[in-house]
């Protein structure tokens, strides 16, 4: 399977289960944005152990689940890695957390059919994900971030945006992605 089919088995696995969930990362960055390349699939999902359960039956064909729950030292948020058993892909299941970033991002998120998918997907908003690049601030992040910000401009709730970077500590970065922009692109 290649990485797109690989997605969707998920997607279909998440919907089959009824695990409510975003698509997140740079694939959700991707949509709204300059499209990049990425050797795995991020989720927010909220389940229980049962859930994972019948995920991991449903997804056993296609990937090995890291028994080992991992912790993502950023927003400190638990999530499982799933391994593609026939290539180098990796999907991450994140649990939402009682971060309020993250309740409000999942009260913001849209269903948003994805032509590449051939899915109605569950995605956060553009100015969700310029948050959370910003709050992560890998290089990869902020390039993604740069380049959501490039492409929507003034279509994006700066108030929001500014609002949660002013929480998070990450206006500075912000502010340096709005700087390096070329002028007619700055909002």
């Amino acid at each position: 399977m290649n990485q797109t089919q690989l997605v969707v088995a998920v997607i279909d696995a998440l919907n089959e289960t009824r695990v409510p969930y975003l698509l997140a990362g740079s694939l959700a960055a991707n949509i709204y944005s300059i499209p990049r390349s990425t050797k795995d699939a991020d989720f927010v999902v909220e389940m229980d152990a049962a859930a994972l359960g019948r995920l991991a039956s449903l997804l056993d064909a296609h990937f090995e689940l890291d028994p080992q729950q991992h912790l993502e030292t950023s927003t400190w948020t638990r999530r499982y890695i799933w391994k593609a058993r026939e290539t180098p892909f990796d999907v991450e299941l994140f649990l939402k957390s009682d971060d309020p970033h993250h309740q409000e991002q999942w009260g913001r998120r849209r269903e948003i059919f994805i032509e590449v998918l051939s899915r109605k997907t569950w995605v956060p908003t553009p100015e969700d994900i310029v948050i959370q690049k910003l709050r992560w601030g890998r290089a990869k992040d902020l390039t993604d971030a740069a380049a959501l910000i490039s492409v929507r401009g003034m279509l994006l709730d700066w108030p929001y945006i500014e609002k949660w970077c002013g929480i998070h500590g990450s206006l500075p970065r912000l502010e340096a992605i709005k700087a390096a922009l070329p002028a007619d692109l700055r909002p």
